[in-house]
């Protein structure tokens, strides 16, 4: 006989009991269920952030690659309302946030000098942008905490499921004895089960945070650097009156 027609003879032999994810369930203590429960709703929670971080990643990249090169250009010709359209037209990009906010605060800081001569028109505008640079970082911060909190407290709520389990499993014995291993394995299965599922939910909530930790300070150093070109381009213009 070959495998192709061994294997459903096997499947139709096995126990009704067999050890799997949907035994355990129905053998854990009500209080475990409900451990259970919240890790995989912490799972679904972490796997939710992955993907809307994710997307708002890549829909950021997108659009500050084709605003930089608009913006700069516009920016050299002194085209100040082409580039804030730039800005505008790619409002998913954490680079045109800034960069438009500091554009802003060039031009009224310019209107401020016809008032006020020798009035400094840069260092407003790179206070501006470290304020811009503050409001998105907290932006990108979003779900961070979320993602810290899964990663560190996980572990913990399936290890507590495991001493639930375990303390099950010296009440079965205490009940039943230790003469038949099959009456303990559901409380045995039910504590490691939990402590699996805490790690489970515990490892890629650890990964996932430092991923996008990284992609954090990758967006902030675009920032930083398309930042020091406009606030040269600035300082080229103010110095050729």
């Amino acid at each position: 006989m070959n495998l192709s027609t061994s294997l459903p003879f096997a499947l139709a032999e096995a126990p009704s009991d067999a050890f799997n994810p949907f035994a355990i369930w129905q053998q854990a203590s009500l209080f475990n269920q409900g451990v259970m429960i919240l890790l995989v709703l912490l799972l679904m929670l972490q796997i939710y952030i992955a993907i809307e971080r994710g997307v708002m990643y890549l829909q950021s990249h997108a659009a500050s690659q084709k605003f930089l090169k608009l913006f700069m250009e516009t920016l050299r010709k002194g085209d100040f309302d082409a580039a804030k359209n730039a800005a505008a037209a790619h409002g998913k990009s954490h680079v045109a946030l800034v960069l438009k906010h500091g554009l802003d605060i060039y031009q009224y800081e310019k209107q401020l000098r016809l008032l006020h001569a020798g009035h400094d028109v840069i260092q407003p505008v790179e206070r501006a942008i470290a304020r811009g640079i503050s409001e998105v970082t907290e932006m990108l911060k979003k779900g961070m905490l979320s993602l810290a909190t899964i990663g560190a407290l996980a572990p913990f709520i399936g290890l507590l499921g495991t001493v639930v389990g375990i303390i099950k499993v010296f009440s079965d014995l205490k009940m039943k004895g230790a003469g038949d291993i099959n009456a303990l394995a559901g409380s045995i299965g039910e504590a490691l089960g939990t402590t699996a599922l805490g790690l489970i939910c515990a490892i890629p909530a650890v990964w996932i945070y430092n991923f996008y930790t990284t992609k954090q300070d990758q967006v902030v150093t675009s920032i930083n650097n398309a930042a020091s070109q406009m606030i040269d381009e600035f300082i080229r213009r103010e110095s050729q009156g």
